[in-house]
């Protein structure tokens, strides 16, 4: 593994540059879907129009469509406003190489208006930017990690499309969740993603298979949250990245399968003073949470279903909420409480809540907003710090449920007056007009293979 920081300054790109080490830089923002959207530049393009430059123009379109790319005819983006140039300007901290295109660069960019300094309030980056900016005003940062599960198939890509992603040979046989036998089998691919992840500027913690035939989990190390939520686009891109090359199929589907475990993304979060640099989460006279910090997870309980919607995107994330396969669905804080959907981890410098609600499917900018927006309501108003819930909390009395449908989900973020106030009127618009046409698209545009099953011949 290189011992060469991952990240590049200027004087080093330009150095791989003149040398011809480096010959494309790769100009991305994540898009809605926590996808990377943006240009591949020549090196004088990007001299001239990221550097030199007021930014590399895109539509405005990449911010206001769905995952098949089709307009959604949203305020950001629609006919009215002629699907209107933005521009994407390249954040230099992010600039680096990417390990397995050897001659490319890679930076992410924040996304502003064509015609003023502005940041584009709906961008991803930019709404977890000013949640934020509103922690930083109370004197709080945050950490954040994502733990992330995924499937991987032997059949190639080209042919798991053509089978419509049925029937596909999973990397395992048998269920070999935690065992050394089949991590070794599996190793020859992901020691890619151990090695190479570090290179890409993802520092990774471990690796182990999980429960899911061919599935596995990667823990990302933990950072700063905005650092975190790139990481986590990133490495995302990177397996895919990964994976086609070695012609695997890989899914971060949150129920690829209604029989098999569901694909987590559980978010650990801690809390730290921006004045000292100290962590608020721990309290040594208590042995246990601070009591601030005890505010800052009631926020999030008294917020997880309302916030749903930003924790679970996507039709499919709702299969995922199964009470006894350790999704995040009881809204309880346990102590090392896996049946709860928040847990309470480590101790001192280490201590922190873990989010289990998200699935794979989650964009983490939109995640850790929500996350940080209710802790900041929970801290505003001084809420009592939350018991500590022992036992099954899958079957414990009066124990509060994630919503099971995307209905029920966006109903309940309609009339979020917190996520309004925290996050403004254009950008929970914008968030909430999104969802709505997800769920149109599937209620109104799709036949789906049950329906086919169960009415083709029978009615």
């Amino acid at each position: 593994m290189s011992t060469a920081s991952p990240v590049l300054d200027l004087d080093r790109f330009e150095q791989l540059a003149a040398a011809g080490e480096i010959t494309t830089v790769v100009c991305a923002a994540p898009d809605p879907y926590g996808r990377l959207v943006g240009k591949r530049l020549t090196v004088s393009a990007f001299r001239s129009l990221g550097l030199a430059g007021s930014g590399v123009n895109a539509s405005s379109f990449i911010f206001g469509v769905d995952l098949e790319m089709n307009p959604l005819e949203l305020p950001v983006s629609n006919a009215a406003n002629g699907w209107v140039d933005i521009r994407l300007v390249p954040d230099l901290s992010t600039l680096r190489r990417v390990p397995w295109e050897p001659t490319a660069a890679l930076v992410i960019c924040d996304a502003y208006h064509m015609d003023s300094d502005q940041p584009l309030a709906v961008a991803p980056r930019t709404i977890l930017r000013h949640q934020l900016d509103r922690a930083a005003e109370r004197g709080l940062g945050f950490k954040f990690a994502s733990e992330l599960e995924f499937y991987l198939a032997t059949t190639p890509p080209r042919q798991a499309w053509e089978l419509g992603y049925q029937n596909l040979t999973m990397m395992s046989d048998y269920r070999s969740d935690y065992q050394m036998v089949q991590a070794a089998r599996d190793d020859w691919f992901i020691e890619r993603i151990r090695n190479q992840m570090p290179e890409f500027g993802v520092s990774i913690e471990s690796s182990k298979p999980e429960w899911g035939l061919g599935q596995q989990e990667v823990t990302l190390d933990y950072c700063d949250a905005l650092e975190m939520a790139d990481r986590h686009v990133l490495f995302k891109y990177g397996v895919k990245q990964l994976a086609h090359n070695a012609d695997l199929t890989v899914t971060f589907m949150a129920k690829p399968k209604i029989d098999e475990v569901g694909s987590s993304c559980h978010l650990h979060v801690s809390m730290w003073s921006t004045d000292s640099g100290e962590s608020l989460c721990w309290s040594a006279e208590h042995e246990g949470m601070s009591r601030r910090f005890g505010s800052f997870v009631a926020g999030q309980l008294l917020h997880a279903a309302d916030n749903s919607l930003l924790f679970a995107p996507t039709i499919n994330s709702y299969k995922r909420f199964q009470p006894d396969q350790f999704a995040g669905t009881a809204i309880a804080l346990g102590n090392d409480n896996r049946s709860c959907a928040f847990r309470l981890v480590g101790t001192g410098p280490s201590f922190r809540v873990e989010n289990r609600i998200p699935g794979a499917d989650v964009n983490p900018y939109y995640a850790y907003a929500a996350t940080i927006a209710a802790g900041i309501d929970g801290i505003d108003r001084e809420l009592a710090m939350p018991e500590i819930f022992e036992g099954n909390a899958w079957g414990g009395n009066d124990i509060s449920t994630v919503p099971t449908a995307m209905h029920q989900s966006l109903h309940l973020f309609a009339g979020n007056k917190m996520a309004r106030s925290a996050f403004g009127d254009e950008v929970f618009e914008h968030l909430l007009a999104s969802s709505r046409c997800e769920l149109e698209a599937f209620d109104s545009h799709t036949v789906t293979d049950w329906e086919s099953r169960r009415y083709y011949e029978r009615v």
